[in-house]
C-alpha cells in the first residue's frame, strides 16, 4: 500500500507539472502572439517611450514576427501538453516528458550561449535561463529517475 500512495504521489506530480506547464504556455504563448512587444526586450529590443504595436524599423517588426511565430508554438505546446496530462498511455506520457526534456535543455544552453557571447542580452534574461533550466531539470528528473509505471495516467491502476 505504501509503494501505491508513493507512485500515486508521483504520479499525481507529474500531472501537476503537466498542468502548470500547460497554463503557463496558454498564457505567456497567447500573449507572445498578440502582444510581441512586451518580449521583444529579450531580444535586445530597446524601450524608445513606448511600446508601439508597428515600429517602423524593420529588424523590430521582424523581431515581433518571430515572437509571434514562437507564441503560436508555445500556445500549440499548451494543448500538446494538457493532452498528455489527459490521457492513460503511459508511453505517450513519457515520450512527451522526454521530450520536454530535450527541448528545455538545449533551450537552456542556447540562452546561455548567447548571454555569455552577444552583448544585445540584458541581465533581465536571466529570468528566462533559469525559467527553462527548470523546467529542464523537471522533466529531465522525471524522464530518468521515474519508473515506467510512474507515466501512466491517474486513472490507471499498475500491478
Amino acid at each position: 500500500s505504501g509503494q501505491f500512495m508513493s507512485l500515486s504521489a508521483q504520479k499525481q506530480r507529474l500531472n501537476l507539472l503537466l498542468t502548470v506547464h500547460s497554463g503557463v504556455a496558454f498564457c505567456f504563448g497567447l500573449c507572445a502572439f498578440l502582444l510581441p512587444h512586451l518580449f521583444g526586450f529579450f531580444l535586445g529590443e530597446e524601450w524608445h517611450g513606448s511600446w508601439r504595436w508597428n515600429p517602423d524599423d524593420g529588424q523590430v517588426k521582424i523581431t515581433h514576427v518571430v515572437i509571434r511565430l514562437y507564441g503560436a508554438l508555445i500556445f500549440g505546446q499548451g494543448i500538446l501538453t494538457w493532452a498528455a496530462k489527459e490521457t492513460d498511455d503511459g508511453q505517450v506520457r513519457r515520450w512527451v516528458v522526454r521530450a520536454y526534456a530535450v527541448v528545455f535543455s538545449l533551450t537552456t544552453v542556447a540562452l546561455l550561449r548567447a548571454q555569455f557571447t552577444d552583448s544585445t542580452w540584458h541581465a533581465l534574461n536571466w529570468l528566462n535561463i533559469l525559467l527553462f533550466a527548470a523546467l529542464a531539470a523537471f522533466y529531465s528528473w522525471f524522464s530518468v529517475v521515474q519508473p515506467p509505471p510512474v507515466f501512466e495516467g491517474l486513472g490507471k491502476v499498475s500491478s
